[in-house]
Order: structure tokens, then sequence, then C-alpha cells
């Protein structure tokens, strides 16, 4: 389980080609990272915010959030994805395939949205360009099915 994850975490790094094969990853793998994405921005918002509440229910309340937040944009990244393999393959992947792909595929531009809206909220639109961006890249190495020419039928 934690080597299925690990190897899920690594390909997701990186927009290639091999971030394609992650549609397929295991329930587990995709979860796990997830709930590690929200604890890790939980705690980099702990540090950058220092809030003045009882930390143990901030960290559990923050956390909660950003792991429903994070949710809601994976899952408008998963119709992005569909809306995308849709154009280019005439054939949308199914909902069970887009959404593992579009969690890899925003784990590290979430994070360095996040990081960026810190430094300045101004950032924000560089951070959303980068999900689109890590999304679309490995997108575009899929071969796009050709057209057949339709032969007339004789009469």
């Amino acid at each position: 389980m934690l080597k299925s994850t690990t190897t899920f975490i690594r390909h997701s790094l990186i927009p290639t080609k091999q971030a394609l094969r992650l549609r397929l990853a295991p329930l587990h793998a995709y979860m796990i990272a997830s709930i590690g994405f929200a604890v890790l921005v939980t705690i980099v918002d702990y540090i950058m915010l220092q809030p003045d509440f009882f930390a143990p229910m901030w960290l559990f309340l923050h956390g909660f959030a950003v792991f429903f937040f994070y949710m809601i944009t994976v899952a408008l990244a998963a119709l992005y994805v569909q809306l995308i393999t849709r154009v280019r393959q005439r054939k949308a992947w199914p909902y069970r395939q887009a959404w593992p792909y579009a969690v890899a595929m925003t784990i590290v531009p979430m994070f360095i949205l996040i990081v960026l809206f810190h430094l300045s909220p101004a950032f924000l639109y560089v951070g959303i360009g980068l999900i689109i961006l890590y999304l679309t890249v490995p997108l575009t190495v899929i071969p796009a099915k050709k057209k057949h020419a339709t032969k007339p039928k004789p009469d």
C-alpha cells in the first residue's frame, strides 16, 4: 500500500507521459496522497498564519476545510480532464479514471498555489494557470484519433 502511494506521488511531481498511467491508480494511493496533501498544507498554513486559536482544534478544522476544498478542486479538474479527452479523442475518460489523474496532477500545483498565495494573493492566477498546465500537458501527448474518410454508400 505504501509502495503504490509513493509511486503515485513520485509520478505526479512532473507532468509527463508517465503521469497518464496514474488514471488507473488504486483508490488507497490517491486517497492517502490527498490526505497527506491536506496535512502538509494545514501545517504550512499553521506556520504561516500563526493563529491565536486552540491549536488542536484549529488544526483539525483547518485540515478538514483544506481537504474539502481540495476535493472540490479535484472534481472540477476531473471534469476538465473529461472535456479535454472528449475533444481530443472523441470519447471522454470515465470519471473513475479522470479522478485519480486529476488528484495526481493537482497535488503539486495546488501546493505551489497555496505557497504563492501566502506570499502575495496576486499570485493566485499564476497557481491556477499552473494547475491547468499540469492537467493539460500530459493529455496533449495522447495521440488524437484521426477522422476516417467516409465512403459514400452505393445505391
